[in-house]
């Protein structure tokens, strides 16, 4: 009766629907990913932002083949086309809720962690890498005060102070230094001259030296802080390893507990580095493994001179894409030990189905109930089958994860001057192109915060200005 199976073009027959019908459904459910090989929806967005077309990336975000399918990272990219598009009221809402729900995915990262045992990293919410963390308050306070709505601003001022101060996930220290003096100047442009102080003091401590006086100025001057970004932060590209493991490993990886897999794990990805001896004796086995590595930064022109004819701003820079590849590689380790399990999975589930449908098909050499043994090749068949979906369809799913807050910026530069009372133009010199800001008034005893972003090909774009008044 099942004498067609034993013909391999046959088997592949059976095998080839399998693929093609898990991978459909694989694709259905795939994850948002804004990935460097072309992906349509990463390049619409950036492709406008590159070029300085905010208001296009804004419009861009409104088609659902385009926006992120992940809610937080849907919210984050929308904080920041929103501050450099005018949308500000847009951006603080989204802001607002991206830390509302990495508050509620934190609770659950541990229980959802032994799903990634299983399916995909990207099957998972998306959680940022703490330096993105940072940037959410970080974004919301610059569109609060964009409007002039200073409470909201000094909200977002205290959000990103307690990051900041919290024990646990941290920034490179540069960027940290830069992001608790960014936060001095929120607190001061709302008024909160006490907790200035104290970012301040916190800066200075990892810093060192501060841009610019740090002193209330007196009524016949006033403080000018801009903050330029430019260029966009590296990002995550597909990698495939060729991974070694024994039997009894094997064994290990699909059987064992969550813990014991990932201990595994750990010691398999080890050797992607070293020569070691493969003693035939145990049995090496070899499959692949997909995953994710940090690339390269989009940079922007350098150096940035920020200039208030014919004074020179005092300034700082930090290296935004350093610190996000530095949370991204302390990550790597334990993603590449759950993608070297799922592996090992699906190459058991894919010997076993072999094994099931030979049973099928020959029977097993000890049988000797004939009859039985006809009873059971279909079971077998099926079963087999089944194995087979499995280890297909998840391969095609365990696909390297490749989200990531893709539209934060690759330096962070902030300058600061002390100028007179009264109209003074402000300019930008990046690269050796002199880029002109426009004319801020400079109130007395006041501040007034400028942002700017420098795209890497659109020179510097709208200019967002906020003055605020002790």
């Amino acid at each position: 009766m099942f004498a067609f199976l034993r013909s391999a073009h046959i088997r592949m027959a059976i095998v080839l629907p399998l693929v093609l019908g898990t991978s459909g459904c694989a694709a259905a459910n795939a994850a948002w990913r804004a990935g460097p090989m072309g992906i349509a929806a990463e390049w619409t967005i950036r492709d406008h932002l590159i070029y300085g077309r905010a208001d296009d990336a804004w419009i861009a975000m409104g088609d659902k083949k385009v926006a992120p399918r992940d809610a937080l990272l849907r919210h984050m990219y929308r904080g920041v086309i929103a501050l450099h598009a005018e949308e500000y009221a847009a951006g603080a809402k989204s802001m607002d809720r991206a830390w509302q729900i990495v508050e509620e995915r934190y609770t659950k990262r541990i229980s959802a962690g032994a799903v990634s045992l299983v399916t995909s990293d990207a099957a998972l919410p998306y959680y940022p890498l703490a330096t993105e963390h940072y940037f959410i308050p970080y974004y919301g306070a610059l569109n609060w005060l964009a409007q002039g709505e200073l409470d909201e601003t000094a909200v977002e001022a205290r959000r990103l102070a307690m990051l900041l101060q919290a024990d646990g996930r941290k920034p490179a220290q540069e960027l940290e230094g830069a992001l608790r003096y960014v936060t001095g100047v929120l607190f001061e442009a709302a008024g909160e001259y006490g907790d200035a102080r104290v970012a301040y003091r916190n800066a200075a401590a990892l810093l060192g030296t501060l841009p610019g006086d740090t002193i209330p100025p007196g009524a016949d001057s006033g403080d000018v802080v801009v903050i330029v970004e430019d260029g966009f932060v590296g990002r995550p590209q597909p990698q495939t390893l060729g991974i070694y493991t024994n039997s009894n490993e094997l064994v290990a990886l699909t059987t064992g507990s969550d813990a014991d897999r990932l201990i595994i794990a750990d010691r398999v990805a080890s050797r992607r580095f070293d020569r070691f001896d493969h003693d035939p004796d145990l049995g090496w086995l070899t499959y692949e493994v997909n995953w994710a590595t940090f690339g390269e930064a989009t940079p922007g022109q350098h150096p940035i001179e920020v200039r208030a004819d014919p004074a020179t701003f005092n300034q700082l820079d930090a290296d935004v894409t350093g610190s996000v590849g530095a949370d991204f590689n302390r990550e790597v380790p334990a993603k590449l030990a759950r993608g070297i399990a799922r592996a090992a999975v699906r190459y058991a589930a894919m010997r076993a189905a072999e094994g099931q449908i030979d049973r099928a098909i020959n029977g097993d050499e000890d049988d000797e109930d004939k009859e039985e043994t006809r009873s059971l090749r279909v079971p077998r068949l099926l079963f087999g089958m089944l194995l087979g979906v499995f280890s297909v369809s998840s391969t095609v799913i365990d696909q390297p994860d490749l989200r990531a807050w893709q539209l934060l910026p690759d330096r962070l530069t902030i300058a600061r001057l002390r100028l007179p009372v009264g109209e003074h133009p402000i300019a930008v010199v990046q690269g050796g192109a002199v880029h002109q800001l426009g004319t801020v008034t400079v109130r007395p005893g006041g501040i007034a915060v400028l942002t700017h972003r420098a795209w890497p090909r659109g020179g510097i774009g709208p200019t967002m200005a906020a003055m605020a008044a002790r």
